[in-house]
């Protein structure tokens, strides 16, 4: 035996192939698998492979795949899922920011006199503003509690199809909390602002 393989993905990458013997004799054909020399060029291994297996089998041309290819080939589906879950995820954030802009729009209409009567009593365009963003920031919150858990678990189950799999970190759940929270607050920010800005006396005599 010239060396022992770590776990590798030979078949299907999700589950693990039974025990296997890799080997190679003179005559047998088929596949041979080798690890690069790191201290070469990729070049020159490539040149030495090709030497060497004509040396063997000369009447056959060398045809040489990487593995890493090949795992992309496995994997193509799960890349598709990928491109496909990022597409309508991007979908769904942008018609969910038109929502929030729509009921933050309408929440700041209903309020429009309220907001006229703070401002004659002397509140600032930034108390205002926390006033219409704090409710809908509550509810992020609310998002958030309920969406996580539901997510994450939804996550490890579909990693769970894979033997060889990576785990998901916390930053990535703090990545993604702070990102939604930016994005909704941008995007009530506008309207609160819009809001906050408004004449005192033409919100008094809003009908």
């Amino acid at each position: 035996m010239v060396g022992v393989f770590k776990d590798f993905i030979w078949g299907s990458p999700y589950y693990t192939d039974r025990p296997m013997v890799v080997a190679f004799s003179q005559g047998w054909g088929g596949q041979i698998t080798m690890r690069l020399n790191p201290n070469n060029s990729l070049t020159k291994n490539v040149e030495l492979i090709t030497q060497v297996t004509k040396q063997i089998n000369p009447a056959y041309p060398v045809d040489l795949k990487f593995v890493n290819d090949l795992y992309a080939t496995k994997l193509q589906g799960e890349k598709v899922l990928g491109i496909l879950s990022n597409l309508f995820g991007g979908l769904a954030i942008f018609i969910s920011c038109l929502g929030l802009f729509g009921l933050a729009a309408y929440s700041a209409e209903q309020r429009t006199k309220e907001f006229g009567v703070r401002k004659v009593l002397g509140a600032s365009v930034a108390s205002i503003m926390q006033l219409l963003s704090v409710s809908f920031m509550k509810m992020i919150l609310v998002a958030v509690i309920i969406g996580v858990p539901v997510a994450y678990f939804l996550m490890n189950k579909w990693l769970g199809h894979f033997e060889f799999r990576t785990v998901i970190s916390w930053w990535i759940i703090l990545v993604a909390i702070f990102g939604t929270s930016v994005i909704a607050f941008l995007t009530v920010s506008f309207q609160a602002y819009k809001a906050a800005k408004a004449n005192p006396v033409d919100a008094l005599k809003y009908e």
